[in-house]
């Protein structure tokens, strides 16, 4: 089996919202009732590349067992918490619920266009906090995520 590290994971994120960005690119001037099953193929790949970024932070601080997505969510809420107790909600705090919108949009292909482009927008706050959590080799480059409040 494949033994993964933390750079691989930091690796994957930067990899799928680059693909992410391209695709927002390419559909942005055609109508969103035209494009929206290539846009929440887009939300996927940045949901993804929200776990991805998780996965590493965890492999950063000798978490070992991955596990699933609710796994690595229970991780991070407890890892907030812990550096942000002032916040009652961390995860939300830090964009955690505009990250799941993309996630179901893949799923349910209902989401309106402005609450995809906010789910976009917000997510950004997700992506910033958790990059400025890894250490510094594992950080991604700003302009990996920074393209999401201007999508559409």
């Amino acid at each position: 089996m494949l033994e993964l590290v933390a750079a691989d994971y930091a690796g994957a994120a930067r990899l799928r919202l680059e693909k992410a960005a391209a695709s927002c690119r390419q559909l942005a001037a055609q109508p969103y009732a035209d494009s929206y099953l290539e846009l929440a193929d887009a939300a996927a790949l940045i949901w993804s590349a929200g776990i991805d970024l998780i996965s590493a932070l965890m492999l950063a601080v000798g978490e070992g067992r991955l596990g699933s997505s609710p796994t690595r969510r229970r991780f991070l809420k407890a890892y907030l918490s812990d550096r942000f107790p002032m916040f009652r909600n961390p995860l939300n705090t830090i964009g955690w619920t505009y990250l799941v919108r993309l996630h179901n949009f893949q799923h349910n292909l209902d989401t309106a266009e402005d609450e995809f482009v906010a789910a976009c927008k917000y997510s950004l706050l997700f992506f910033a906090t958790l990059n400025d959590l890894l250490p510094p080799p594992l950080r991604l480059p700003t302009a990996a995520y920074a393209w999401l409040p201007a999508v559409r």
